[in-house]
């Protein structure tokens, strides 16, 4: 009987440190945003976990695609690169964005091509780049993501077709203690 309380209480103290890392992103009342080191020259990249978010991707009467967010039960993950505007040029400005919403309890998630609009994977290059500026839904490549304790690995390879990019891969462990 001894053997049988003591595996319980193992499994309660197994169950509740569970539950802690389920919830973590649901935790969340603020946006939390990290400077990334890794990134390239002249840029300045960061990750956005945006909480009590859905992602909304709609288009305008000319098919172009663009993005709101809606208070909602799930988080918004925003990937940003923002190259450093030239001094005295107009129209300098450049920035790929990518934008994922997952699900507040998913500790693990591994999608591949079509399965990436599971959470709603959309790419953004922002420029004066014409005919290849605005939004585009991802459908090829990999996104592997996981949430241990109070850090999110975000582990993804992608490619929009026909759209020049910078930003192909992304591998950030995020901490999202304050």
């Amino acid at each position: 009987m001894k053997y049988i309380r003591l595996f319980i209480l193992v499994l309660s103290v197994v169950g509740c440190k569970s539950s802690q890392i389920n919830t973590s992103l649901e935790e969340l009342n603020e946006k939390h945003t990290v400077v990334l080191s890794n990134c390239i020259d002249n840029a300045v990249c960061n990750i956005e976990i945006i909480p009590k978010s859905n992602l909304l991707i709609k288009e305008d009467e000319f098919k172009n695609t663009y993005i709101e967010f809606e208070k909602g039960n799930n988080t918004i993950i925003k990937y940003e690169l923002k190259k450093n505007e030239l001094p005295n040029t107009a129209d300098s400005h450049y920035s790929e964005l990518l934008y994922l919403e997952i699900d507040n309890y998913n500790k693990s998630l591994y999608l591949k091509n079509e399965e990436l609009q599971q959470v709603k994977m959309i790419y953004g290059r922002l420029c004066y780049c014409k005919g290849t500026s605005g939004y585009f839904k991802v459908n090829s490549g990999y996104l592997e993501l996981a949430l241990i304790k109070n850090q999110l690995s975000l582990d993804t390879k992608f490619k929009v077709e026909n759209i020049p990019q910078l930003v192909t891969e992304i591998h950030e462990n995020i901490s999202l203690q304050k």
